[in-house]
């Protein structure tokens, strides 16, 4: 059984609300204004049964201008639309205005109910019909099928379940997501029970007894104490259901309108990306616009930047950057309407391409074509290689074929058949290691100049070392510490640039191919006197922050000191240890002194004796048997420094 809401669209007074009655029975219009001024002001909600078993989620939504509002947010979720034109008026403003809006949210299915019949002439309903027939050309809506009916005699309700039950088949079900997403559309508090929320669920499914979350919020958990779907308790409901929930943890207080029930936490945005289309009887627009923002139940102010074009033209479509006056749970996919700031004509509307964009400041050329692709691969996501694009353009950064896969819930051999079929330029497949790993060439692009530029740079900082940057350098550098895909890609670049002869190797890092070591005269005095100041130590350990000292009236700077101690270990004039360092000649002197004297003394040596030898200080003498010891040639057990096999057979070549 498939779960879908069907949805009213039409003007005031053309007879949604009785329309819905005489199908189902239920009254939609509840408040007391409603029933004096006979006109629907709040959305209205009921179900309907049909004969065949399936059943829909009933949103009766207002038709007065001074609505639209409370109408966008009754229209979005739905999967089809009556759309109501009373057939002594014909079509009218709202007519025409809820249309627009109902295509801008992606509705393509539906029955144009022709109501009022009771009261017009055969002549009178003709022309009613061929008005409507008319109005739908060229529109997604063209094709409905256009059904003559009385609420009040109830001429035409059997032709009209019929007709939903024919229509069914043609709607394509939503997609069931991982996460559960619901607008909330109403919210009340029942005496012994608490507070019960209503929405129609937009994505994935929820289960009594499980968590939400009230978005944005403080991120606190709400359970699902009771579930009712069409006036009946229910264990869940799914996408595509009218839902109400009894939900305990809930204050008042917490709640305001636009607020999101999701099963997981979901990072509010205050921008996004959209592909937006003025409506042909809209006003032009310039760069900048500020307008009302509707997705949902959600609305704000809003600045709206055109980053494609100069201007848009009644009719036409664009790029833009939204900038929300107050944050917001927009997904990528997600529907949106615009109107005027004054909030009394429909602007347009469109999709959210990306919802957690950068602030667009310069409209570049490359910033386009890439926003072009991603609103190409959003709008057309039926075909598996705009789901790719849309899934790397989100992610940014390599990924398995198989994460990917899932992520869009494809088949893997599916997934790979396709891109080779397809060899879209912009997606770059590469198999290293036996795995498959997918991201954009731009992408690919973007890190080999980074790679390229980061050694460069550190060449021309470092110009006395010859080596370059290693590959785990960048690891970091590029995010990738938790992206096992992203390591793997790492490597493969940093060969493919040694292939290219673009890289050399140069111990364990990577060097530009064309790197030569340049020392200036200043530089190779400043060398010399600084291998010179740390054999003048003698027998203490050199103190990087006295030599800091030093250097700084040298006008050597600490990062220049760094490159230059690390030079002088290169050239084998220094010794590291433990992150420490100490000239050669001393370690050279102290080991001589040592193997001769642990070589006649059984017994071993220990650490007060060893620095009686050499009249060394106490953090000397520790550095240096650490030294010996990593060598090889001495051990210590206990307090003893005693000589290896290795020590005996260097001291007999000294």
């Amino acid at each position: 059984m498939k779960h879908l809401i069907l949805g009213t669209a039409g003007h005031v007074d053309h007879g949604k609300t009785a329309l819905i009655k005489a199908l189902t029975d239920i009254d939609c219009d509840t408040h007391k204004e409603e029933k004096e001024r006979g006109i629907t002001i709040n959305l209205g909600f009921s179900h309907l049964d049909l004969p065949s078993g399936e059943s829909f989620g009933i949103v009766d939504v207002p038709g007065h201008k001074d609505f639209i509002k409370t109408m966008v947010a009754g229209a979005f979720g739905i999967d089809l639309v009556l759309l109501v034109v009373a057939a002594d008026s014909g079509i009218m403003p709202q007519t025409r205005e809820h249309l627009q809006i109902i295509e801008m949210l992606g509705i393509e299915h539906g029955i144009v109910v022709l109501t009022k019949v009771d009261i017009v002439d055969d002549e009178t309903l003709e022309l009613a019909e061929l008005e409507v027939i008319e109005f739908l050309e060229g529109t997604k809506l063209r094709d409905i099928p256009v059904i003559p009916v009385s609420s009040l005699t109830g001429k035409g309700i059997p032709e009209l379940l019929d007709g939903l039950k024919s229509t069914i088949p043609k709607v394509r079900e939503k997609k069931q997501a991982d996460r559960f997403r619901m607008y909330i559309d109403r919210i009340f508090n029942v005496k012994g029970v608490g507070f019960v929320v209503t929405g129609s669920v937009l994505e994935g499914e929820i289960s009594v007894g499980k968590d939400l979350f009230l978005l944005p919020g403080k991120s606190k958990k709400i359970k699902v104490r009771n579930i009712e779907r069409h006036g009946s308790e229910v264990d869940k409901v799914v996408c595509g259901d009218r839902a109400a929930l009894n939900l305990s943890g809930l204050k008042a207080e917490d709640y305001e309108r636009g607020m999101v029930l999701s099963s997981v936490i979901i990072e509010s945005t205050s921008m996004v990306d959209a592909s937006f289309s003025l409506f042909d009887n809209a006003l032009s627009l310039g760069t900048w616009s500020t307008v009302n923002f509707y997705s949902g139940t959600f609305e704000c102010l809003a600045k709206m930047h055109l980053l494609d074009k100069e201007n848009l033209e009644p009719g036409d479509k664009g790029i833009i950057q939204i900038h929300l006056d107050k944050p917001a749970i927009l997904s990528n996919k997600d529907k949106f309407i615009v109107r005027n700031s004054s909030n009394d004509i429909t602007l347009g509307g469109g999709t959210i391409i990306d919802n957690y964009p950068l602030h667009h400041k310069k409209r570049t050329e490359k910033l386009i074509s890439d926003l072009k692709d991603l609103a190409e691969a959003t709008l057309h996501s039926d075909k598996i290689i705009n789901l790719v694009k849309i899934e790397i353009k989100k992610i940014k950064a390599p990924i398995f074929l198989d994460d990917l896969a899932n992520k869009i819930d494809k088949p893997v051999d599916l997934l790979l058949a396709e891109l080779e079929t397809e060899a879209d330029p912009s997606i770059m497949l590469a198999t290293i290691q036996n795995k498959n790993i997918l991201l954009s060439t731009a992408q690919d692009s973007e890190y080999r100049d980074f790679v390229m530029n980061a050694i460069s740079d550190w060449h021309q900082r470092n110009a006395i070392l010859e080596e370059g940057l290693e590959t785990t350098e960048f690891i970091g550098k590029l995010n990738f510490a938790t992206n096992e895909a992203g390591k793997l890609y790492l490597d493969d670049l940093m060969n493919r640039l040694f292939k290219e002869g673009l890289t050399k190797r140069a111990g364990k890092s990577w060097a530009l191919a064309e790197h030569q070591v340049k020392i200036d005269p200043r530089t190779q005095e400043q060398l010399q006197w600084l291998e010179n100041t740390i054999r003048k130590v003698g027998m203490d350990k050199p103190i990087l922050a006295d030599i800091e000292k030093l250097a700084h009236d040298q006008k050597i700077n600490k990062e220049k000191l760094k490159t230059m101690i690390r030079y002088l270990g290169n050239q084998d004039n220094l010794i590291f240890y433990e992150g420490e360092f100490i000239h050669r000649s001393v370690v050279d002197t102290c080991r001589k002194k040592l193997l001769e004297k642990v070589s006649k003394k059984e017994d071993g040596i220990n650490e007060k004796e060893f620095r009686e030898l050499i009249d060394g200080t106490k953090k000397l003498i520790q550095m240096l048997v650490g030294i010996f010891i990593s060598e090889g040639i001495v051990s210590k057990k206990t307090f003893y420094i005693h000589i290896t096999d290795l020590g005996k057979e260097i001291y007999s070549k000294i």
